[in-house]
């Protein structure tokens, strides 16, 4: 079974392989797949670990129309965890900020996609003892 991960963004597509699909593949492959990977491994300096989060509030004024459901916003933030339960967040004000923070959580998830399709490989290299 092959799943295929898309990004869709830079219109690129990264195949990882299910645990059965790999064992199958000839350490050659494998060999060559990891090489390609590696060559293409450049960590993104825009890299963002964090989550983009678009949010509606109400405000403390009694009469105002959020009170009746017509919430502020949206209101579009930057969230990052630092660790057990501590947050940092803060508001994209610019679209070009928005911008830069989508492009940096997407190069995250690319890295990650990648290491993730590295580790298989090594792992299936090792299993077999030609690492």
């Amino acid at each position: 079974m092959r799943r295929l991960l898309s990004l869709p963004r830079e219109g690129l597509s990264l195949g990882i392989n299910m645990a059965k699909t790999i064992q199958d593949e000839t350490t050659l492959v494998l060999r060559k797949r990891k090489a390609v990977l590696l060559a293409r491994f450049t960590p993104p300096v825009d890299l963002l670990r964090a989550s983009y989060v678009r949010q509606y509030l109400t405000c403390g004024k009694r009469n105002c129309r959020c009170r009746r459901g017509f919430k502020h916003g949206p209101f579009y933030y930057l969230v990052q965890c630092l660790g057990t339960g501590r947050v940092r967040k803060f508001l994209l004000k610019t679209p070009e900020q928005r911008k830069q923070a989508r492009a940096g959580i997407a190069a995250h998830l690319k890295l990650q996609r990648q290491l993730a399709e590295l580790s298989e490989i090594n792992t299936e290299l090792l299993r077999r003892g030609e690492s």
